[in-house]
């Protein structure tokens, strides 16, 4: 998660295949657990603690889920949604898909909610922004559209309980695939507060790509041109990805109150991007999360792909990963708390 796919071709692909490797490597523990070669079995641990970075960030143990209502009345409850557009995985619009994730999201009364591929109508039954501010009775919102016309909108979006006194959108140069980072100064109680909603460069595969991976799935005999078009378009995805998190962390450093960074990353948490951008910060599937936590509700990658990040002086309370089948992702979803 180190080297910059700027400089490598081919490590960045041990980040996304992390699980696969680590899985390999647990099953050959209990392989030679059986044979008895204890030299192998330290050998093999050993090996997976050189990468003990990677580990933490991809696996979680025992971490505090915080189902129902906030238990600390002073904590901020924090929430990332990629929508896709409020309709479900390969599908077209469904309205009663549409009002299952209003709900999900009124059920869980975030205090400040970050949308990726955010879509609203400018009026009838899709004038989603008014429906959420009346059902969360929110009145703040600061939404950048990446396209629109005279009827609707698609883009970026953060919605808060409190105040938004700043905004800004950081410019990644080009909005390719709707990959942008906005950026909102909140009002918190007792404290401003600065959150990052980013949606980093995605892989932007088609339908033939998908078809491809579900053939080599149960064929296992790959087209090599079809191999070299998806392993091309990753590279260009590690790629931009890495310079977009250059972009952010232009902005993160001169910011000097507590953020958040929220969103959807398109990338596993061994990546370099995931570990470059938080790093340093609070991660709150690391220190919260359980299991893989995976986010992505679509064929590939089917992994930890959206992740809530804060500032060391920001308190991780829980961490939980709704699974519910809409969108391409699930909604994560964390109580913070701000020290004093």
């Amino acid at each position: 998660g180190k080297i910059d796919p700027r400089d490598s071709k081919y490590i960045p692909f041990f980040g996304l295949a992390y699980i696969y490797i680590l899985l390999l490597n647990v099953g050959m523990i209990l392989w030679w657990l059986i044979r008895r070669k204890w030299s192998l079995v330290f050998s093999t641990i050993v090996a997976i603690l050189i990468g003990w970075q990677a580990f933490n960030a991809s696996v979680g143990f025992f971490g505090k889920e915080g189902v129902g209502p906030k238990t600390d009345p002073n904590a901020l409850r924090m929430m990332t949604y990629n929508v896709h557009s409020f309709r479900p995985y390969g599908e077209e619009v469904i309205e009663t898909v549409k009002e299952q994730m209003l709900d999900l999201i009124e059920n869980e009364h975030p205090d400040i909610i970050c949308f990726q591929e955010y879509f609203t109508r400018y009026k009838g039954p899709y004038n989603i922004s008014d429906s959420l501010k009346q059902s969360l009775k929110i009145k703040n919102v600061y939404f950048v559209p990446i396209s629109k016309n005279e009827y609707e909108a698609n883009g970026l979006a953060i919605f808060s309980r409190y105040p938004i006194i700043n905004r800004g959108e950081i410019d990644f140069k080009e909005h390719q695939n709707g990959n942008t980072c906005i950026w909102a100064d909140i009002q918190a109680p007792g404290k401003i507060i600065r959150v990052y909603n980013v949606h980093l460069q995605s892989i932007a595969f088609d339908k033939q790509d998908y078809s491809y991976l579900d053939k080599i799935k149960t064929k296992m005999d790959p087209e090599l041109s079809s191999s070299r078009r998806i392993l091309s378009m990753l590279k260009l995805a590690f790629r931009k990805r890495s310079e977009q998190v250059d972009y952010m962390q232009e902005s993160t450093s001169k910011c000097n109150i507590p953020y958040i960074i929220a969103g959807d990353f398109n990338d596993t948490p061994a990546s370099y991007s995931v570990t470059k951008l938080t790093s340093s910060l609070n991660n709150s599937f690391v220190k919260e999360g359980s299991g893989f936590g995976r986010t992505y509700n679509g064929k590939f990658p089917n992994f930890q792909i959206d992740y809530i990040s804060a500032t060391r002086n920001i308190e991780i309370l829980n961490h939980r990963v709704i699974e519910a089948k809409l969108s391409d992702h699930f909604p994560v979803r964390s109580d913070l708390k701000l020290q004093p």
